[in-house]
């Protein structure tokens, strides 16, 4: 069944992401920065708000989803405890936006009402994923994709201010919700278990601080750029971050099983199976993404151009920024999974708590100067340091073997891509020219990792063998 899961994640995540680059490049050209920048700005308020409408139920839910392999059961004690959450926040929202004025009223109703729909269509969706099954919640996404890609080119087209880019997030969370509303019939009839819920809450409970801590940091750092900066900045971030989320998106859509495996090893201490899964992971990771980030960084400012327009020219540094960032969060994504289905919570309360600091502390003295640059770089420090956490406490307290002939990955990469950065800009070639660099840098990467051994024939078969589909 994994290997089949695997498939619906390559292929849906990667179809997916296409139709979100290819809707977040007609919304760049047809509502510009400034739109983009307010949405950005009422979606992270929302963000902050609606930290508390989680608090850790979600992660319990796939939790004991798979390990009951009750549906019924977990999603109807789910969705109570998480439709109560959701009540709250909407009511703080609420009070909120009616007494702030500076809030832009009818868009703050737009994106709260996304905001409730799309979060109890997730309650289902989710419920798939605990159990381990790819194919209804991906089909959803993608079908509310098209949705919005269609409704940001008739809006786009007809009306182009705030409100009309919000229809389009209203469009997709319809398209979400009367999709899940199909789906959870095959749950019903749904049963709220009072015992269970207890022990949502007992395993919610070290969550509580970590997902609003996370929240705060994300969301937190797009309000401090649109209160020290101009609202096209919060747009240059808000494009280059959804760039740069193509790749994050494909690599997280892999991860979406390694959460429940290692929790299956981990409550049969089987640390072997572990560290297997932990090196098999990374190893791959790095293969196949390691030369789309290279591709992405040389090909920087063509593909800004190429999708967000000549408008969002401003964007390319904060683009290159953004790479960067993705590469650090790929290369921890595995341990920060492991951490978390061996339940080494309290620590990971520290590292929020810590991360947060850092990049909103960050945020208040380089925002000032570099604008939407300043609030990247202030998430690398973070993700730089809460990531070098999550390595030593994997180590520490795991006895794992962290990050398998990385550096064979990395420093190739890092000479290839300094080397042809430097003759690019030497040269000053034409686009075909340049196209025809890249591609040679790509080939010379891989020949050089097949030349150090990082990866053989065996490694590629075995790859193609998880894509099987089993029954």
């Amino acid at each position: 069944m994994i290997g089949r899961n695997v498939l619906i994640q390559i292929i849906s995540g990667g179809f997916g992401s296409f139709i979100s680059f290819l809707t977040l490049s007609l919304a760049a050209r047809l509502f510009g920065p400034s739109i983009l920048g307010n949405l950005a700005y009422v979606i992270s308020f929302f963000g902050l708000i609606f930290a508390f409408s989680d608090l850790g139920f979600s992660r319990a839910h796939v939790h004991f989803t798979a390990a009951l392999k009750k549906p019924k059961q977990t999603l109807g004690t789910f969705l109570r405890l998480k439709s109560t959450l959701l009540a709250l926040s909407a009511v703080a929202a609420l009070i909120f936006g009616l007494t702030n004025p500076d809030t832009f009223k009818g868009l703050f109703v737009l994106i709260l009402f996304y905001q409730l729909i799309t979060r109890l269509a997730e309650t289902v969706f989710i419920t798939f994923e605990g159990l381990q099954l790819s194919l209804p919640q991906n089909m959803a996404r993608l079908i509310s994709k098209f949705f919005r890609l269609g409704a940001v080119l008739i809006l786009g087209l007809v009306l182009k201010n705030n409100l009309s880019y919000g229809l389009t997030f209203i469009v997709e969370g319809l398209a979400l919700a009367i999709i899940a509303l199909i789906l959870i019939n095959r749950f019903k009839p749904l049963v709220y278990s009072k015992a269970l819920a207890n022990k949502y809450w007992r395993y919610s409970l070290p969550f509580f601080v970590i997902l609003p801590l996370s929240y705060l940091q994300d969301n937190g750092v797009v309000i401090i750029l649109k209160k020290l900066s101009a609202t096209t900045q919060v747009g240059y971030f808000s494009a280059s971050l959804g760039m740069a989320g193509f790749v994050k998106s494909l690599f997280g859509a892999l991860m979406v099983f390694l959460f429940p495996q290692i929790s299956a090893f981990f409550k049969k201490k089987d640390f072997k199976s572990i560290q297997r899964y932990a090196d098999l992971s990374i190893k791959y990771l790095l293969l196949l993404f390691t030369p789309l980030l290279i591709l992405l960084y040389l090909l920087r400012q063509e593909v800004v151009t190429l999708v967000l327009g000549s408008s969002f020219i401003p964007a390319v540094p904060v683009f290159s920024l953004f790479l960067l960032a993705t590469f650090i969060l790929m290369i921890v994504a595995p341990y920060d999974q492991i951490l978390y289905a061996t339940q080494h919570h309290y620590l990971l309360v520290k590292i929020s708590f810590v991360s947060l600091i850092l990049s909103l502390s960050a945020s208040f003295f380089l925002v000032p100067t570099l604008g939407a640059q300043g609030a990247v770089i202030s998430l690398i420090i973070a993700w730089l340091v809460s990531g070098s956490w999550h390595l030593f406490l994997v180590k520490k307290n795991l006895k794992l073997k962290l990050l398998p002939r990385f550096f064979s990955f990395f420093i190739p990469a890092l000479i290839i891509l300094v080397s042809f950065e430097k003759l690019i800009v030497s040269m000053s070639p034409g686009l075909i020219i340049k196209l025809i660099l890249v591609a040679l840098s790509l080939i010379i990467y891989l020949l050089t990792l097949a030349a150090l051994k990082t990866y053989t024939i065996k490694d590629i078969k075995y790859f193609f063998s998880l894509l099987k589909l089993k029954k």
